[in-house]
């Protein structure tokens, strides 16, 4: 059971977060587990299994002074009275100890607004052109953030979405990129509002299909001559003797195969053999020249695990968008928890209204295509590719399976709407 707790003071509040709650069951969230009551406490209260958070905020009738609230120490905090910026500047203990989320913040070189906070050690900032101080609009966000929350989106998904749903009507779950923030940062130094020093990638065939993500040219290989035409090769030790030599052989194979063959975070020896294309995650964003990637023309996919992630690589035009992880997966430690089919419709919904430019000469809108990844079998395959994503990504499915051509056949009905007669002719051949 997961519970909210809101000041006895703060009622109306409660409504509010039962009318966001009702939108998101509306769309296929689970709610049934999510109780509301009265808070003790000055603060709201959110209670789950695993933690117990306090959460504050300036526009809660029982936290009209926010410096006295801060002494207390909540685990959040949303300041929207802008008047108390200059007096809480954000101190190092406060970002251990409160993550104070400033609301409505004056943009330093226009009349937009920016909302900032500290993620760790880094600090993040959307920014938006609607009012955040209109008359009831800080009592509507903050409901949707402690909704979200309830939902278990990270804090920077909430802020984003909650952002979001302050330009659509109250019914309306917001799934249009134009209502959405912008995040204030660079990627790899580029800009989202950069028009002038944008870079660009090629673009594959939006129907990517089945994608096997294997740890060896001999994967590789054995996949290819089944007829696989998307995979990449994933070796995860950079320290092997033969890592350099894998790259070379998958890569060969893939033009021997006229297959599009992506390398996992070895971007420098992918560039240097001339790879079809490069994988990267959102961590490797930082180090990685993304500028010569592009200059060398290959292509580029970007892992993502959430709304805030995609809008931080919308700007940069990837190849393909990969989301997840979709179900619980044991093949790698993941930063963030399974997504599930409810979001990835949501992030899909999103991605398709995003507009992204064929070259550097003429900018055309086109659907970016995107690969669902994490825990997809033959079991849940059908259920994702329901999503309307351009890819399933898989691993153990097919690695571990009896007969890895008859589970790709198998998957390859799926995408093309023609299943197999019975599950269990899927599943005898898959485990």
């Amino acid at each position: 059971m997961i519970q909210l707790l809101i000041p006895r003071d703060d009622i109306a509040l409660t409504a509010q977060v039962q009318q966001v709650l009702l939108l998101a069951k509306h769309h296929g969230f689970d709610i049934d587990d999510i109780f509301l009551g009265a808070s003790p406490t000055l603060y709201c209260q959110l209670v789950t299994p695993s933690y117990s958070s306090l959460i504050g905020s300036d526009c809660l009738a029982s936290c009209e002074d926010a410096l006295s609230v801060l002494t207390d120490k909540p685990n959040l905090f949303l300041q929207y009275q802008v008047n108390f910026c200059a007096q809480m500047p954000f101190e190092h203990s406060q970002k251990r100890e409160t993550c104070l989320v400033k609301i409505g913040l004056t943009a330093a070189d226009s009349h937009d607004y920016v909302d900032e906070w500290y993620h760790g050690e880094e600090l993040r900032s959307i920014r938006y052109s609607t009012n955040a101080h209109a008359a009831d609009a800080k009592s509507e966000h903050f409901a949707w953030v402690l909704s979200l929350l309830c939902l278990d989106f990270p804090l920077e998904d909430a802020l984003v979405v909650a952002r979001a749903a302050m330009s659509v009507s109250r019914e309306t779950w917001p799934t249009d990129s134009r209502y959405f923030p912008q995040l204030q940062h660079s990627v790899a130094g580029i800009f989202a509002d950069d028009k002038q020093n944008h870079i660009y990638f090629p673009k594959i065939d939006k129907n990517i299909g089945l994608y096997p993500v294997v740890d060896s040219v001999e994967w590789v290989d054995r996949l290819l001559k089944f007829g696989v035409k998307t995979i990449q090769l994933r070796i995860k030790d950079s320290t092997r003797s033969d890592l350099e030599s894998q790259i070379i052989a998958a890569i060969e194979l893939g033009q021997a195969y006229q297959a599009q063959v992506f390398i996992n975070d070895h971007w420098q020896l992918a560039i240097k053999h001339g790879v079809f294309g490069i994988h990267l995650g959102q961590e490797d964003l930082t180090n990685a020249d993304l500028a010569q990637i592009a200059q060398a023309g290959i292509c580029l996919g970007i892992s993502t695990h959430g709304y805030y992630e995609i809008l931080n690589i919308a700007s940069l035009n990837p190849s393909y968008i990969a989301l997840g992880h979709i179900f619980p997966t044991t093949t790698k430690i993941m930063p963030s928890k399974p997504q599930g089919l409810v979001r990835l419709k949501l992030y899909q919904q999103l991605i398709e209204s995003l507009s992204c430019a064929a070259n550097s000469d003429e900018v055309v809108s086109a659907k970016i295509p995107t690969v669902a990844i994490g825990g997809i079998n033959l079991e849940n395959a059908l259920q994702v590719w329901q999503c309307d994503v351009s890819g399933l990504a898989v691993v153990r499915a097919v690695t571990e399976a009896k007969s890895p051509q008859l589970v790709i056949d198998s998957f390859n009905r799926i995408i093309q709407n023609r299943l197999p007669s019975s599950a269990e002719e899927v599943c005898d051949y898959a485990f």
